[in-house]
């Protein structure tokens, strides 16, 4: 399991440039973050998330009983299961050519949600106050619209994604505010608009987890609590991203108190995105086969298991890996396209009965369009 702590970034980086468009598609890998969301900047360290007003937390037993009467009057219906990806392309050097070639082709595959990372928006709003940042504002909104508009006309919705492990820590959870805060003014500002908003932070990688674990996760789930209210009464779904070992049942992450319980890292979270309705959280089960000892569907069946105890509206997405990353078990780079298909179906078949399934994941849709 460590192993894949690690192998979740250890990822081949770097942008290609040439005029290919199928071979820029299939060169581009999950980027470096950018400076600005790794290093802290001292002139906004001390910004800070506001809070709704006159917010009064619900205690989780009347949550509980209150989700129970509710799903008793919910009718099953049909409902649309995600086929979501991640796009790491940096925004301002994604062409129209580029756009137009990589949403054709996910659309070709299935793909009705992409995860656009958008972190390298901290470059502009660290920037000093003036023309030229107003100017390089304007053109990133542009190519986001352009996107946005160009994937909404294939039936593909957008999430503005974006993280890195240390947003939670000290001084730093203000670039989380920065890009929540941008990706509200541009939805309301707009006419194409972001379907929701993802936090893709892993702090699990961090130096200060090894050490301690406990407060690490506990700041984790205070940004996510904080962003949740900061997102306010926007109609923005928030998913966050985490591995598959965050369920009480793994005992691989320690119980702590937040908001008045002692719980898991996950079912904190579940308690936190159960306030937003469509939210999800998107369960990193990178491993390529589903069936049997510790296969895909054995690592995501706690987690789906918790919700559906909880009577939590929450969905859970199950995320595979297609990247050229070690260990070879936990992707199928370097298998095939059918096998994919495959095990996918196996996952969907044992999942789709649950009413907390929202569907599947692929990292990342470049190498999930290269696959053969």
């Amino acid at each position: 399991m460590l192993i894949i702590l690690v192998s979740v970034f250890n990822q081949e980086k770097g942008v290609a440039h040439t005029n290919n468009v199928d071979a820029q598609i299939s060169l581009h890998s999950k980027r470096e973050a950018p400076k600005t969301a790794v290093l802290v900047n001292p002139e906004f360290a001390g910004l800070a998330f506001p809070a709704k007003e006159s917010e009064s937390l619900i205690p989780e037993q009347l949550a509980a009983v209150g989700r129970v009467v509710i799903s008793w009057f919910e009718s099953p219906g049909e409902k649309e299961e995600e086929h979501g990806s991640w796009i790491w392309t940096p925004t301002m050097q994604m062409s129209p050519e580029y756009i137009e070639s990589i949403l054709s082709r996910s659309k070709k595959e299935g793909v009705n949600v992409i995860y656009l990372s958008i972190d390298s928006y901290l470059d502009i709003f660290t920037m000093e106050k003036g023309l030229e940042r107003e100017r390089q504002k304007q053109l990133f909104t542009d190519k986001i619209r352009y996107f946005i508009k160009s994937a909404n006309q294939k039936g593909i919705e957008v999430d503005a994604e974006a993280g890195w492990q240390n947003w939670a820590e000290a001084g730093n959870e203000y670039k989380g505010l920065a890009i929540v805060n941008f990706v509200k003014n541009f939805n309301d500002s707009e006419e194409e608009k972001f379907r929701g908003f993802q936090y893709d932070v892993e702090p699990y990688l961090l130096e200060e987890y090894k050490e301690d674990p406990a407060p690490v996760l506990k700041r984790f789930a205070t940004l996510v609590d904080k962003t949740e209210k900061f997102i306010g009464e926007s109609d923005l779904r928030f998913s966050v991203v985490v591995p598959d070992f965050f369920d009480e049942k793994d005992k691989m992450t320690p119980k702590f108190s937040y908001a008045g319980r002692r719980a898991s890292i996950f079912k904190h979270l579940l308690n936190i995105l159960e306030r937003r309705e469509n939210s999800s959280i998107i369960i990193m089960s990178y491993r390529n086969f589903a069936e049997g000892k510790d296969g895909s569907i054995e690592v995501t069946e706690n987690e789906m298991k918790t919700a559906k105890k909880g009577r939590y509206s929450t969905q859970i997405i199950v995320a595979q890996e297609v990247g050229d990353v070690p260990p070879p078990y936990i992707t199928f780079h370097n298998t095939s396209k059918t096998h994919l298909e495959q095990e996918v179906a196996k996952i969907q078949s044992a999942f789709s009965p649950s009413a907390n399934f929202g569907g599947l994941a692929i990292h990342y849709i470049n190498a999930y369009l290269d696959l053969r």
